[in-house]
């Protein structure tokens, strides 16, 4: 029994996930979530449902079974994990944010024994089961990181815009709700008005007709380009800038291998390039250009025979 459990940890849990029956084991996991995301797309079509209905039921059944099945399995191998003794693992894997989702991948199953719900929503809500995607594509872990780093900016150009949508939404109710009461008659309208405006997106539902009230609307797009966009750049900005340090951070690693003697390979390497969400061909150039510059002769200080930074003669 404790032989099946270690194997099953290494199946599961285990990583860099480079044998073929992990590699096997994440595609097949995949593949049942992205179809299950496609269930629930078709499902909502009244007449595909109709003709389908059993092949849905059965496909559903089949992938409870096997979440269920692979979240308690995931209990039970939980102990086995090296950052700690047996009830710390336990506890970090009831703490897990990947385990409340894979929760609420099957509660909506079993939701529906317990209490009277609508099963349109209940059918909604297996769309959870599309975040146990998340641990299995790595740049997706690393886009959480880099929300997570930058969330306090983020959450200050959040406010500007709410405060500019609610100046926006004030201006247009006083400039329009005489000519256009059933559009800007009331606050809750207006604000709508200027969402679907200040995002660009031009719903079209309501039209100022005053000259000032035109203004105001052109002003507002003008503004929802650049402050829309803000949160879109200082991600992408901050994305680069922790993809640079990464990738330094490898660099540094392959660097000090080397000055110790230590061999230096791909496999060796393998779980820092996971963890630090470097691609294979960008640890495969890195490693290449460290061996590469640790054959050549370096300058070195006469006083305390340190490395010169930036020194190096061919």
């Amino acid at each position: 029994m404790a032989v099946l459990k270690a194997k099953l940890y290494l199946l599961l849990e285990a990583t860099p996930r480079n044998t073929r029956g992990q590699r096997a084991f994440d595609l097949l996991l995949v593949g049942l979530i992205l179809g299950n995301v496609l269930a629930v797309i078709l499902g909502s079509v009244h007449t595909i449902e109709t003709e389908y209905q059993t092949l849905f039921v059965a496909f559903e059944l089949l992938s409870v079974a096997l979440f269920t099945l692979e979240l308690l399995l995931r209990l039970w191998v939980s102990d086995l994990s090296e950052n700690g003794s047996a009830g710390l693992s336990r506890r970090r894997f009831w703490f897990n944010p990947y385990t409340w989702t894979d929760i609420l991948a099957v509660a909506p199953f079993y939701l529906g024994f317990l209490i009277s719900m609508d099963l349109r929503l209940l059918r909604l809500l297996r769309l959870f089961r599309v975040f146990r995607i998340s641990p299995y594509f790595r740049s997706l872990a690393l886009l959480g990181s880099v929300i997570k780093q930058e969330y306090r900016p983020m959450l200050s150009a959040l406010s500007v815009i709410i405060i500019l949508m609610l100046f926006a939404a004030g201006g247009i109710y006083l400039l329009e709700r005489e000519g256009q009461p059933e559009a800007f008659g009331d606050l809750p309208p207006s604000l709508w008005w200027v969402v679907v405006t200040l995002s660009t997106v031009g719903y079209g539902d309501a039209v100022p007709l005053t000259w000032l009230g035109r203004t105001l609307g052109a002003v507002i797009m003008l503004l929802g380009v650049g402050m829309v966009a803000l949160p879109a750049g200082m991600l992408a900005s901050r994305f680069s800038q922790v993809m640079h340090r990464q990738q330094n951070l490898f660099r540094r690693l392959v660097e000090q291998n080397i000055e110790a003697g230590n061999p230096v390979s791909e496999a060796m390497l393998e779980p820092h390039r996971i963890e630090l969400f470097i691609s294979r061909t960008e640890a495969r150039s890195i490693i290449a250009n460290c061996i590469e510059e640790s054959q050549r002769p370096l300058n070195f200080c006469p006083e305390c025979g340190s490395r010169l930074p930036g020194h190096r003669t061919a």
